[in-house]
């Protein structure tokens, strides 16, 4: 943990400097099986879409990549190359992981849904990546950052985790995150995920919760850490260095200010509205008139 384990208010009266917002989706069904194994065909896209005089258009262009997916080795070499054979290019995702794939039809659907999902995101860093090299304005990113090696430390972009199937940091600071009341953030931490690299993030409660629901209008925002956070002492101990921490600390403020002055217009009827800034939400109904539900 970076900070004490305090909630910090904000004030609510920001003026945003967010210029554009980008998400990615996914879509997949199964077409057809063959030797009991499903075959598959998805579609991944993502966009940013950038408001200009309050008015959201598309920067750039769209990704968009479509996929079948399969697994070879439950289909067999002679119905693998009639698929090549009909003019299709698959994805094998018997490859896709360390272990041997179950024969079960669903294991198939769960791994090809897992490529799926490393497909989106890739389509996600190449626009990140695309932005923070051309723009100088803000980003903000739906979901975390750490697989993004082109937000760093100077890029003008930080991601916005909606969902909290984990909780991050240490138990202290997770009771002040979960008791958080409206314009508040929690302490900074880091993330270290594993083959990827850590990054600084904090809780901050967007909207409050009339029936006292601890994960109602919470977010977790993540940032890229500065270099050298850390130094090492006589002992070959590391510490946070407190000027990078406090410069970290003022990041995190300025931030969370504006993520509070997205709040409005509330995206309605979309069930995510608590967590779910309307840009974002903006990104997933452009993408769904593009590629279809």
């Amino acid at each position: 943990m970076l900070e004490v384990s305090s909630a910090r208010a904000l004030p609510m009266d920001a003026v945003s400097d967010v210029a554009a917002f980008l998400d990615g989706v996914q879509r997949s069904r199964i077409i057809g099986h063959v030797a009991s194994s499903p075959i598959i065909f998805a579609t991944v896209a993502a966009v940013v879409r950038q408001r200009v005089e309050r008015r959201m258009g598309t920067w750039r262009t769209p990704l968009v990549r479509h996929l079948v997916l399969a697994s070879r080795a439950h289909l067999g070499e002679r119905q693998w190359a009639a698929v090549v054979g009909a003019g299709v290019d698959p994805v094998d995702v018997s490859v896709a992981g360390r272990d041997d794939l179950p024969i079960h039809p669903l294991a198939v659907r769960a791994r090809s849904l897992e490529v799926v999902a490393q497909e989106r995101e890739t389509l996600e860093r190449r626009l990140a990546a695309a932005w923070c090299s051309a723009e100088s304005q803000w980003l903000w990113i739906d979901g975390g950052i750490s697989g993004n090696l082109a937000v760093d430390e100077a890029a003008p972009a930080f991601g916005v985790v909606k969902s909290h199937s984990t909780l991050y940091g240490e138990q202290e600071a997770l009771r002040t995150a979960l008791s958080l009341t409206i314009g508040e953030r929690g302490p900074l931490f880091l993330v270290q995920h594993r083959g990827r690299r850590g990054v600084a993030s904090w809780y901050l409660r967007v909207h409050a919760s009339d029936h006292g629901d601890p994960l109602h209008g919470l977010v977790r925002v993540e940032i890229a850490p500065p270099t050298g956070l850390f130094r090492i002492d006589d002992r070959e101990q590391k510490h946070p260095d407190p000027v990078l921490v406090r410069s970290l600390a003022q990041r995190a403020d300025t931030a969370s200010g504006w993520i509070l002055a997205e709040r409005g217009p509330i995206a309605l009827p979309d069930p995510r509205w608590d967590t779910l800034t309307y840009g974002v939400y903006a990104c997933e109904q452009f993408l769904k008139a593009f590629i279809g539900s």
